[in-house]
């Protein structure tokens, strides 16, 4: 009861703009209500919050297609353009509560957050408040799933390509190193990382000018003036500390 009464702004949100009927809005209320009732069962399986966040999503395409065909575009974001992203984040929380095992559902709540994110980036009002969110969700996976190689890449790469941030991606590998020694995949990308990092200072010294100077001009491979330190904050886990 407590979920669906916070839908009551959204809904006259959606009817004020025009964007949905009521007897549109009376179906996605029951569709809801369904979904809710199903979610307080005792046996929760994977598949019914995923089954929720599909109808959550399709709703919000629905949303903003009728939204940009009236021209709506422009304008001062209201909590319709909020609440789908803001539900969806509470469904996989809830999903995650029921299910930390799951490697697959924590990849998809971050698959998510980064289109979100995106939205952000292209001038999306949807889309603010996502970076951080981002980061902590990248935080609480690796911490529950140490041992899981595609954690740490899937964090790495989000610091090289959206952070820009060299250091930040090679200090998780090189903890995702410390946890998984034996993982030939993360061996392998540590590698690629650190051989990319050199091409790029190779390229800055070309630009520059300055290809034949000593090399102690320069800073190390990586070295980036610009990186700041890792901006996914991981607690110190218990598996380095035991070693």
């Amino acid at each position: 009861q407590y979920h669906l009464e916070k839908m009551v702004d959204e809904l006259e949100d959606l009817e004020r703009k025009g964007l949905f009927t009521k007897g549109e809005l009376r179906t996605v209320v029951k569709r809801r209500t369904k979904f809710e009732y199903n979610l307080r069962r005792r046996k929760v399986q994977r598949a019914d919050f995923l089954r929720y966040i599909e109808y959550e999503l399709n709703v919000d395409a629905l949303r903003r297609q009728r939204k940009k065909r009236q021209g709506q575009q422009a304008g001062k974001a209201t909590v319709s353009d909020y609440s789908v992203g803001q539900r969806v984040v509470s469904i996989f929380e809830r999903a995650l509560v029921r299910h930390p095992e799951d490697t697959e559902l924590w990849l998809e709540y971050i698959a998510f957050v980064k289109a979100r994110r995106q939205l952000g980036e292209t001038g999306g009002a949807e889309g603010e408040g996502y970076s951080a969110l981002l980061g902590r969700v990248f935080a609480r996976a690796i911490g529950a799933h140490p041992y899981e190689p595609q954690m740490w890449l899937r964090a790495a790469a989000h610091e090289l390509d959206a952070n820009a941030n060299s250091s930040a991606a090679r200090a998780l590998l090189q903890r995702a190193l410390r946890l998984n020694p034996q993982s030939t995949t993360l061996w392998t990308e540590y590698f690629r990382l650190e051989l990319l990092l050199v091409e790029k200072i190779k390229a800055r010294r070309r630009m520059l000018g300055i290809d034949g100077a000593d090399a102690d001009a320069e800073p190390a491979a990586g070295g980036n003036g610009d990186d700041e330190g890792a901006t996914i904050e991981l607690p110190a886990l218990d598996e380095e500390e035991e070693e």
